[in-house]
């Protein structure tokens, strides 16, 4: 395996605040995006997306090549949850989701040549496009497209919503629920899963991907992009294109977050392409 090209930038202009993050070893190489949360619980200063985005970051090293993706996941887990215990976390976190870090990764075995997808992260080989969409998000997006239209028509402007979104407070509310489903088997629609260290995933939720013989190249993307490139060149151009015809994100590129004035971008982003 060889890196082209890579690349990690926070949605603030502050690297401390990324949650974003990208591991290249002998065996893998995987990129996280840790969830932002809502919860006011820190460790050392440092939110639940960033938390978990550095103990990973620590743990897939670790990784025994012989792991399959199931394999990996237990032991991501299980590091997860052991830190938490020696730096007295686990009996803070233990009994409440909501501030349990959590986060999306996508993965890439070289022993297996597979693609592993746990979560929204996405993958682009040739003309394939791995991604997964969450319903819960496409609920959010729609919501919060009727809000800005609704705030339009009854006075606010696109400049207003871009300095302070309305929608924003709404989305707050329903995503506060989010962590009570993630990892948990309800048979329904909004199921979805992430490594969070206490609940083992669904592996129905998971994506295990046999890389095609002849491809030559991956590329890996956190949903901070919108939409993989075979370049991240091309990958950054798409996301100007987008802040330069809907800003707020509501028309063409309908999304659950927009580029506001404060941020660089919507969320923190990681791009990775490589040789295999």
């Amino acid at each position: 395996m060889k890196v082209i090209e890579k690349f990690v930038k926070g949605k603030f202009d502050k690297e401390e605040l990324c949650e974003d993050g990208i591991c290249v070893t002998n065996d893998f190489i995987v990129l996280i995006d840790g969830v932002s949360s809502l919860s006011k619980f820190k460790y050392q200063g440092k939110k639940l997306g960033r938390t978990i985005r550095d103990i990973l970051l620590e743990a897939i090293p670790k990784l025994d090549s012989n792991f399959d993706c199931y394999q990996a996941i237990d032991f991501l887990n299980n590091y997860i949850i052991d830190f938490y215990k020696q730096n007295d976390i686990y009996d803070k976190i233990f009994d409440d989701p909501a501030n349990q870090p959590a986060a999306s990764v996508i993965m890439y075995s070289k022993k297996y040549n597979q693609i592993w997808l746990i979560g929204d992260c996405m993958a682009l080989y040739g003309n394939t496009l791995l991604e997964y969409k969450l319903e819960v998000d496409e609920m959010y997006t729609k919501i919060r497209k009727m809000i800005i239209e609704y705030c339009l028509e009854t006075g606010y402007t696109e400049e207003d919503l871009l300095e302070d979104d309305i929608s924003k407070k709404f989305m707050n509310e329903l995503s506060a629920r989010q962590p009570y489903i993630r990892n948990k088997v309800y048979n329904g629609k909004y199921d979805y899963v992430v490594i969070d260290g206490f609940n083992k995933p669904n592996k129905n939720l998971i994506k295990c991907i046999n890389v095609p013989k002849d491809t030559k190249e991956i590329v890996f993307t956190s949903d901070g992009y919108r939409k993989p490139f075979e370049t991240l060149e091309k990958s950054e151009e798409y996301l100007k294109y987008i802040k330069s015809v809907d800003p707020l994100c509501y028309k063409e590129f309908a999304y659950e977050k927009g580029f506001y004035k404060n941020q660089i971008n919507y969320d923190d982003r990681a791009y990775i392409r490589f040789e295999i």
